[in-house]
């Protein structure tokens, strides 16, 4: 049963959130599980995609997938990473939308990834004190070729991913990030060039990544943990860095046009291929996100205009 206190937080939230967000969290959120996807006897492409979820964002996991998939127009191999927290109801929903995935268990993970990662003692304490860190450290272990892609829950797609695509159908080493709202990364330029001899880059957002697997330095991240500021920066951030770090080390890749969108504006871009729906405007992603796509991927639309 909801406390008292808890139905007024919903209610006060609501209140500021308004009607559209409100209506489109409880009632087409869920409606995802009448999503399908006609084409499962065609092939799939080769490079996986990668989201970590649980018990607070699995339907909002499920819908990025579907649009995806819609705008995409192909089916991929899914490698959803399960935070710990992933209830028996969704691991079974994301099963049945999405024939062609695989959920890593939390603790087949911790055994695995915690084992491998003995040999890098800050990169153990960094994944054992926050999930996040299995972005960056569990996907490149439990990727099976040499190239992936790491997609946020809170990541909705509205047009054909041509630079994506393009990056899929070539044998490329570039990494590929979208470009943030703002400078994030937790150490400085001048720190980065001292302690790592490592050039950074600008503005990386790691809400959706196109990676190449050696990129991925786990003794770059062990000793950036060690030797930087980076661990006593805000913990949302930390993994957003180690990717960009790597990346930057390579040298090969960069920024995704402004299309693949990060803003903290109320509308997303008429030519947005995608957005990014930060926490600052979460609220976005079911008022403007779920309005706009509950057409094209439901089977039927009960949703007010």
């Amino acid at each position: 049963m909801i406390s008292p206190g808890r139905l007024w937080w919903l209610f006060r939230r609501d209140l500021k959130r308004g009607w559209d967000a409100s209506y489109h969290d409880y009632k087409t959120l869920p409606r995802i599980v009448e999503w399908s996807w006609p084409f499962w006897n065609e092939p799939a492409r080769e490079v996986p995609i990668h989201v970590l979820t649980g018990a607070k964002d699995w339907r909002l996991s499920a819908w990025m997938l579907a649009s995806w998939f819609q705008f995409s127009e192909h089916s991929w191999p899914i490698i959803i990473h399960d935070d710990g927290t992933l209830p028996r109801e969704g691991g079974a929903a994301l099963l049945r939308l999405f024939k062609s995935a695989r959920i890593i268990p939390r603790r087949e993970a911790d055994a695995k990834v915690g084992r491998f990662l003995k040999a890098y003692p800050f990169c153990e304490d960094f994944r054992r004190a926050h999930p996040l860190a299995m972005k960056i450290f569990d996907v490149p272990f439990f990727t099976p070729g040499e190239r992936f892609m790491v997609f946020d829950s809170d990541l909705l797609f509205f047009n054909h991913p041509r630079e994506i695509l393009d990056w899929v159908s070539v044998e490329s080493d570039e990494c590929w990030f979208n470009e943030d709202v703002r400078e994030g990364s937790l150490i400085t330029g001048g720190e980065a060039q001292e302690e790592l001899d490592i050039k950074i880059w600008r503005r990386v957002n790691s809400g959706l990544c196109l990676l190449n697997k050696t990129a991925i330095d786990y003794d770059l991240c062990d000793r950036a943990l060690a030797l930087t500021s980076l661990p006593r920066g805000h913990v949302w951030r930390i993994e957003q860095t180690l990717f960009m770090l790597c990346a930057a080390a390579r040298g090969k890749g960069g920024l995704l046009p402004r299309r693949y969108e990060v803003s903290l504006s109320r509308r997303a871009s008429p030519d947005a291929v995608c957005r990014h729906y930060v926490g600052a405007v979460r609220d976005r992603f079911y008022a403007e996100g779920l309005k706009r796509l509950s057409s094209f991927l439901l089977t039927r639309e009960s949703a007010p205009t």
